[in-house]
């Protein structure tokens, strides 16, 4: 539903008699150079512009965002600190802190990519099930334990039946980054630029029900079509609040970032970036 402009006018009014203190610090789960820190790094000089005030992204990574969540969740709720988080917040290890947040706008979403070191003799999806058969204990990266990107992977190896071993990272970027360098076999990661781009991998599948429309994966076939019927794993991107943050400041929060994510210049580079923007109303 969309929100109420009366609302958002009057929460424009109260968030900007909010006492400030300096930069608004947008918190991210994870290291730099992974998905969720790229779409932060977007909308940060952005929002800075629409709020009048610097915004600076800090990366809190640790436990699939428990260290960032307990970092947003213990703050004041003024909106000096902010969390940009991924499904990883949907973690059962994460519920309760997670209770202590409150959303405030689902920004964006995006497929994942199954991709292969180049070396790995696979150029398609029916290729690599046969390479898994053929090859106990190929090894697989994640962004971390119970991570979407680790669990899309083990259902489906699970499907196939095929013996591999997991090797979880404190985020995609290190994972990706051992990929490039042949220590580990295959990934499920964000859809991103360096995905598509880097002759040191290749991507085979997007994990999506449905054909990414997005630039440079639309060629890429799904999972489900070729290996696995009705697979379907993607990631999203939410802004989060403290829990106490007032009603009328999550409506203006909602209708700045709305803002922000309405820009030509910022839906070019997340769509670059493999991110398909949402901008929905709080829930």
């Amino acid at each position: 539903r969309a929100a109420d402009p009366r609302m958002a006018a009057r929460g424009a009014a109260a968030y900007a008699q909010i006492p400030r203190g300096g930069a608004v610090r947008l918190v991210v789960g994870f290291p730099p150079g992974g998905s969720v820190d790229h779409v932060a790094r977007i909308l940060a000089p952005e929002l800075s512009r629409v709020l009048g005030r610097s915004v600076v992204v800090e990366n809190v990574p640790g436990a699939n965002s428990a260290r960032a969540i307990a970092r947003v969740a213990s703050s004041e709720p003024n909106g000096d600190t902010l969390l940009l988080a991924s499904s990883a917040i949907a973690h059962p290890d994460n519920a309760a802190a997670a209770a202590a947040l409150r959303p405030v706008i689902l920004a964006s979403t995006a497929p994942m990519v199954l991709v292969v070191r180049a070396s790995l003799p696979a150029h398609d999806p029916r290729e690599f099930a046969a390479y898994l058969a053929a090859h106990a204990g190929a090894s697989y990266g994640s962004s971390g334990v119970g991570n979407p990107t680790h669990l899309a992977a083990a259902r489906l190896v699970e499907h196939l039946r095929a013996d591999a071993v997991h090797v979880p990272y404190s985020g995609s970027a290190l994972a990706f980054a051992d990929l490039v360098a042949g220590r580990i076999d295959f990934m499920m990661t964000a859809s991103n630029s360096s995905v598509g781009g880097h002759g040191a991998v290749r991507a085979l599948a997007v994990t999506t029900r449905s054909r990414s429309r997005l630039p440079g994966l639309d060629r890429l076939p799904t999972i489900a079509e070729t290996l696995v019927p009705g697979f379907d794993f993607g990631l999203w991107q939410a802004v989060f609040a403290p829990a106490r943050f007032p009603d009328a400041a999550v409506a203006a929060l909602n209708a700045q970032l709305r803002e922000v994510l309405a820009f030509e210049r910022v839906r070019a580079a997340l769509a670059e970036g493999g991110v398909e923007i949402v901008a929905g109303s709080p829930v």
